[in-house]
């Protein structure tokens, strides 16, 4: 152990800095190991040298060695406050599909908690954020990112950053995006964590269509009812599909449900006539707890303003907080395999 950073350093033929780190690498396998490795700063630091270097298959074992080294459940190993801007500005230059999506597990690993997403919001800005939007929209992504970005709704801070009008956008167009259930998932748990705040109401309401459009069917609907619509929801295809993924389709119902719990929304609601696009989607949808979900945002909709009782806090309750931990990485330094979790 004594000798690695030695190995690692830049001085050292390409050949052995490659064997050092794939021994690092072989270390990082265990909780043991890692709580070790977190500890020693000039193992730490080589890698992180490594990490920025010219030569991809170096620089993509560094990036799987930070991926191991940050997956654990216990948060062995946090990087400093210094070493999260390099890290930023080495995946915005990445070259390569396993670089790419290696760093972006390490950036999804570091902000997935609460705490740790109020500390990486104060580290990252409207310029990365718009850089990340970008990579995902590009359909290159393969769900990291869309996780990390839905981190960054847990903390105030990064909500603010979200909610910017262009970047919000953007943001709400992913929720129909082919192809990539992760990144569609994660965009709606970043909308739902948007609504758990009061104050980002208003800007989201003015997306309503097209937060509510994944949970539109093609089911015909009478003239009068209709032409109460808003445009972008009026007389969709006999063929129009529903969002497949039943998780998905929860957090919009939820979104929905936090935004009701301003008066203004409740009004938009009625006032776009929303109640027979859900009730068709409530009759439509088989999971029964998906439908308590949807028929939650019917009832604030249909009953008195009187009658509704709904609880609002300006912070996020326990357990917003999203299973988004990537496991430890397996493959071998070499392997270019497609990580994507695509789907319908």
């Amino acid at each position: 152990m004594d000798e690695l950073p030695e190995l690692l350093k830049l001085r050292q033929p390409l050949k052995i800095r490659q064997g050092a780190a794939d021994l690092v690498l072989g270390l990082t396998g265990d909780a043991a190991s890692i709580k070790t490795l977190a500890t020693d700063s000039a193992v730490i630091s080589a890698v992180w040298d490594c990490l920025a270097d010219k030569d991809k298959k170096l620089s993509v074992t560094a990036a799987q060695i930070l991926v191991n080294l940050t997956s654990h459940s216990d948060r062995l190993y946090t990087p400093s406050d210094d070493a999260i801007p390099s890290l930023i500005l080495v995946f915005h230059n990445a070259e390569g599909a396993y670089l790419y999506n290696s760093i972006a597990m390490v950036l999804n690993n570091i902000s997935r908690s609460t705490e740790q997403a109020e500390r990486f919001s104060k580290l990252v800005f409207l310029a990365d954020c718009q850089l990340f939007i970008k990579h995902v929209s590009r359909g290159a992504e393969q769900g990291y990112l869309a996780a990390v970005l839905g981190n960054l709704a847990l903390s105030e801070v990064g909500r603010t950053i979200l909610s910017d009008s262009a970047l919000l956008s953007e943001l709400v167009s992913l929720l129909v995006m082919p192809g990539n259930l992760i990144v569609r998932r994660n965009i709606a748990r970043l909308l739902r964590n948007l609504s758990f705040d009061v104050k980002f109401h208003l800007k989201l309401v003015e997306h309503l269509p097209q937060i509510v459009y994944p949970l539109c069917g093609g089911e015909e609907i009478d003239e009068e009812d209709m032409d109460k619509l808003p445009l972008d929801l009026q007389y969709l295809p006999e063929d129009k599909e529903r969002e497949h993924d039943l998780q998905t389709r929860i957090l919009i119902s939820d979104t929905l449900f936090q935004m009701g719990g301003t008066y203004s929304v409740r009004e938009a609601y009625r006032a776009g006539n929303y109640y027979p696009l859900l009730k068709n989607y409530d009759q439509w949808e088989e999971n029964l707890d998906a439908r308590e979900h949807i028929q939650n945002v019917i009832y604030i909709i249909i009953q008195d303003d009187g009658e509704v009782d709904l609880r609002k806090e300006d912070e996020l309750p326990a357990g917003c907080e999203d299973e988004t931990k990537v496991e430890v990485v397996k493959l071998p330094a070499t392997d270019e395999t497609d990580l994507t979790s695509a789907g319908s």
